[in-house]
């Protein structure tokens, strides 16, 4: 028989019921509160993600929530020793500078990248698609540069008045023509042996033509010129095929439009300063859904359009100077016609430029730059009297003044 004292002890291990459910919820409590450190630790980890691959600006930008992107420029001076007056370009990360040496490529650290030797007397700066293009107006060269230097160059017989291109690879010279006030050559690049190949020419006998531009799809060539209306100048808006060259049809305007923009949605853009137009024609024999449609004009002289930009092929983006406000308004339009910009800088804008979705702006001291959808994404003072900016890619400019360059990034 065991022991009695045993007996006892091996009882006193027995616990009570209420001890046991006081222990039991102790051990619950202690997995609850394991469990949420684990879901905190989880929950940290996965905001970590969000913020990272930009969730948050998502959710604001679907809610349709303005958000400040604003960031703090970094500045850095190109080490070039300009000879002249130089003019300024931009594309691809790279700035381009002409000057008495030359066409220079810097990269957006202020380093030499290449050089080309030519000699322009009137040097002005175009865009064709992802190419920089220098053109002796009035004379008879022009030379296109990408970010890793020369692309291809051109001597022409006949005297340029103007180059322009689009994304579809075509280039249109508008030109000089004997017993013609002007013309209008269409060539195609081609990048395996980086020469132009004349596709046609076009020659007007009563327009003198100034600016253009080829819709997105390399289908049609819009130009505007100007012609003489009853002793007065008039302007005039042809719409060509690509295909043949032929015009299909034509818009007499009373403006004369000097800045002509195609949108990703065929529809055309032409401003002036005292007007935007959004022009649609189709190529079908159909002029059903064929456009004419003012969206801006200057409102009895108040505001005056001192430069205008595609931004992304979406929004024609305009600044507005008034000139006893010391303000300029920004005004986006879409070719709809519909206002999707509209906010107000100090000072008076003198020159605007655009790369992906961003929108450079710049007074005679500072650069402001956008993002399309109206949001800062910085600025920066100078420190002289700037005479040129340009965006080099959506989030770096180049300004020019007082013999020095600076390269501006807002990354």
């Amino acid at each position: 028989m065991p022991d009695t004292k045993e007996k006892h002890e091996k009882r006193s291990k027995i616990i009570p019921h209420g001890e046991m459910d006081k222990r039991r919820a102790a051990q619950k409590r202690k997995r609850r509160r394991l469990l949420g450190l684990i879901a905190a630790v989880i929950a940290a980890v996965l905001l970590i993600v969000f913020f990272a691959k930009g969730g948050y600006e998502k959710i604001l930008d679907f809610l349709g929530i303005e958000r400040n992107i604003a960031v703090t420029p970094t500045i850095t001076e190109v080490a070039c020793e300009l000879k002249g007056e130089p003019v300024i370009a931009g594309v691809g990360g790279t700035i381009i500078i002409y000057d008495e040496q030359g066409v220079t490529g810097y990269g957006s650290d202020g380093k030499w990248k290449w050089n080309e030797a030519c000699t322009l007397e009137n040097p002005v700066v175009s865009y064709c698609g992802g190419s920089v293009v220098y053109t002796d107006s009035g004379g008879t060269a022009a030379y296109a540069f990408g970010p890793e230097g020369i692309l291809w160059r051109y001597g022409s017989e006949k005297k340029l008045m103007a180059v322009f291109g689009g994304a579809s690879g075509q280039i249109c010279m508008i030109h000089e023509e004997n017993e013609y006030l002007s013309a209008a050559t269409i060539f195609e690049y081609d990048e395996k042996s980086s020469e132009l190949r004349e596709l046609f020419t076009r020659k007007f006998g009563s327009h003198y033509m100034l600016a253009g531009a080829v819709s997105p799809d390399g289908r049609q060539l819009a130009l505007s010129g100007a012609y003489s209306k009853g002793g007065d100048a008039a302007g005039i808006v042809s719409f060509l095929r690509m295909s043949d060259g032929e015009v299909f049809t034509s818009d007499a305007e009373d403006e004369i439009y000097v800045k002509m923009f195609y949108a990703d949605d065929g529809r055309l853009f032409a401003a002036n300063s005292d007007s935007v137009r959004v022009l649609y024609h189709s190529l079908t024999a159909s002029s059903e859904e064929d456009s004419d449609q003012e969206i801006w004009n200057r409102e009895n002289g108040r505001e005056l359009l001192a430069d205008a930009v595609l931004v992304n092929g979406k929004y024609l983006v305009a600044a507005l100077n008034s000139e006893n406000s010391g303000k300029t308004v920004v005004k986006g339009y879409d070719t709809a016609g519909k206002e999707r910009l509209n906010f107000e800088i100090s000072g008076n804008i003198i020159g605007m430029h655009t790369a992906g979705d961003a929108v450079l702006l710049y007074t005679d001291r500072y650069i402001y730059m956008y993002n399309e959808k109206g949001l800062l994404i910085g600025t920066q003072e100078a420190g002289f009297t700037i005479k040129k900016a340009v965006c080099t890619d959506s989030r770096h400019a180049a300004v020019y003044g007082d013999g020095r360059v600076l390269s501006v990034s807002f990354q």
